[in-house]
């Protein structure tokens, strides 16, 4: 049994219920790296198999958008602020990092094999991951080593083999289906965790795949290569046009990404062949994402992440499975602090209290449910990539960001998707930005944010996000977080006693 996480809102129907699984499903979860939001509809054994089949989350957000920041939340359901990881490698972040801090003895894995699942892991772990040991909760290893993002070899069930770097991805398909071909329909439900390289760069991809795509370049929305960039923050404002020989250089790296994508679909394809075969397709969940989303020109920002803008936080989340309508495009919004507590519900096994996402599956079976959270928080802390931290605070429709240095950003996503008309900038803009009272209010659910801690009670990460948002001077008056946080230059901190 085996099951894909790749989307949410679902309406639960009689015959979904009455097709309901007796027995435990498995889990699929399809990790990318670095996937632009878009390039998903160009994979043709995603769309058929999973995302025509099930739920997509046009709203989720990263909630912070580099690689080894947003694997942490994967794996453990917590915000950045919560795991410590702030970059991909010491010492801000990293394996070492992760592993130090005793993170991976707790992990989706660990309370998955503690419920009595065969978990399996293939392809990239963690950035700068070149040990040997085989961290806690994992019966098949299957692990990219290598120092960054340079995989010279891999740790092959505790045995270090050589990997050529072209090799990596067809080699991470045939371990795990091996591995799902091997144990689905044995007594024990599969959890599969499944992480490619594409469409990271340098884009390795098939021969067979090498006409695909002729012609195709970045797609030319209205955010890229931006006209006018005077209302944005100063490390974009001061940015010049992209030129035609880099605008030429992102088209070529965006059709060389879609080719790498395409070993990611055959995966998809041969998995769902192979389940429909063993009788296991309706009792399996696939969950598919990227780590964090990425930019290809727009705004000026050439090629890249760590960027508050929706290219690199806003890639859709898609799932399918059992209980789970089709073809349903959901606005709620969930984040990728979601995935773990989600993937642990449909084990049916519980979580530590430390989580602090929360499971979308609900939502995904019966989208009319309530679903309380109003924001979610991205943010970025200063690392080895880039400098000036920022927080950013996605709601339905809006987003607003603060800068370290005092820069702010706003934008009513209905009226300006492509995010151009900075309110506090811009002074052709269609929307007025925040009035005084509503933009503290918007610090104010910022700051009890940046130090929520968990899924239950005060100072908890869903008090935090499920505060109203400001529809009346009232609300904004009412609504304090009950934490123990203490104001410090108009910023709530945990006061150290609580640290």
């Amino acid at each position: 049994m085996v099951a894909l996480v790749t989307g949410i809102g679902s309406a639960r129907s009689l015959s979904a219920v009455a097709e309901a699984p007796k027995e435990p499903p498995n889990i699929i979860f399809v990790l990318t790296d670095d996937q632009f939001p878009g390039t998903e509809n160009a994979m043709p054994a995603l769309k058929n198999n999973i995302t025509s089949q099930g739920v997509k989350f046009t709203d989720t957000t990263s909630t912070f958008p580099l690689c080894c920041p947003g694997r942490a939340t994967i794996l453990r359901g917590q915000y950045a602020h919560n795991t410590h990881i702030y970059g991909n490698s010491l010492p801000l972040g990293g394996y070492e990092k992760f592993r130090d801090q005793g993170e991976q003895k707790s992990t989706i894995a660990t309370w998955l094999h503690d419920g009595g699942y065969q978990t399996g892991l293939f392809g990239k772990y963690m950035n700068n991951y070149t040990s040997l040991d085989i961290p806690l909760g994992w019966d098949r290893w299957y692990a990219w080593n290598g120092v960054s993002e340079g995989w010279t070899s891999l740790n092959d069930q505790g045995i270090r083999k050589p990997l050529r770097r072209k090799k990596a991805d067809p080699g991470v398909s045939r371990a795990a289906i091996g591995f799902l071909r091997g144990h689905i329909g044995r007594p024990a439900p599969v959890f599969a965790y499944v992480s490619f390289a594409a469409e990271h760069s340098p884009y390795r991809y098939a021969k067979t795949d090498g006409r695909k795509f002729e012609g195709v370049g970045v797609p030319r929305g209205p955010a890229f290569n931006e006209d006018d960039v005077s209302d944005k923050p100063s490390n974009v404002r001061n940015l010049p046009e992209v030129s035609s020989s880099d605008v030429s250089q992102l088209d070529q790296d965006y059709r060389n990404g879609l080719r790498s994508l395409m070993r990611v679909d055959r995966f998809i394809g041969d998995v769902s062949t192979l389940l429909t075969r063993k009788g296991e397709m309706n009792n399996t969940y696939f969950v598919f994402y990227t780590d964090n989303g990425a930019h290809f020109g727009q705004h000026r920002l050439k090629h890249g992440k760590l960027h508050p803008y929706e290219e690199d936080t806003g890639f859709p989340l898609i799932v399918r499975g059992p209980g789970i309508d089709h073809g349903v495009k959901s606005g709620k919004l969930v984040g990728n602090h979601d995935i773990a507590p989600t993937l642990a519900d449909m084990g049916d096994v519980s979580i530590p209290a430390f989580v602090d996402g929360r499971s979308f599956l609900p939502l995904a079976q019966d989208p009319t449910i309530a679903w309380t959270r109003t924001a979610i928080l991205s943010e970025k802390a200063d690392n080895e990539v880039s400098p000036n931290r920022w927080d950013m605070l996605r709601m339905p429709g809006k987003v607003y960001t603060r800068y370290e240095n005092g820069d702010a950003e706003y934008y009513d996503l209905t009226l300006d998707p492509y995010q151009l008309h900075n309110a506090f900038g811009a002074a052709d803009t269609a929307y007025a930005p925040p009035d005084r009272s509503t933009r503290d209010y918007y610090e104010q659910r910022l700051n009890a944010l940046d130090v929520c801690r968990g899924y239950e009670g005060p100072g908890s990460c869903r008090e935090a996000e499920d505060a109203p948002l400001p529809s009346s001077g009232a609300i904004l008056r009412q609504w304090q977080p009950t934490a123990p946080l203490t104001l410090v230059r108009g910023r709530w901190i945990l006061r150290s006693s609580d640290l």
